[in-house]
């Protein structure tokens, strides 16, 4: 079985990786290991899913273009309005 060592040094005059090295500190023997490893894949996936992301919103931007865009008119907010009265006596009519 393979083991890989590394060594990390924190700056404690820094005060995030003085924090950083507070926390491992207080972990029980071999906790520290588990930590670091489990930190390190939650980077290495949460790099692949902000790619993922960015891409997912170019392609959403790229198909935006296409949708012509409508200004809404004063018809179309008159008939809002008369839905959402309808809606409203609608809903009240439970209570009958």
């Amino acid at each position: 079985m393979g083991v890989y060592r590394t060594s990390v040094r924190f700056d404690l005059q820094n005060e995030r990786e003085k924090r950083a090295a507070d926390y491992l500190k207080s972990l029980k023997h071999g906790e520290g290991n588990r930590f670091i490893v489990d930190a390190v894949l939650a980077r290495i996936d949460s790099s692949d899913d902000t790619g993922l992301v960015a891409q997912i919103r170019q392609m959403l931007r790229e198909e935006v273009k296409l949708v012509p865009a409508a200004a809404p008119t004063a018809n179309d907010e008159h008939t809002n309005e008369q839905s959402l009265d309808v809606s409203v006596l609608d809903d009240l009519k439970m209570f009958d």
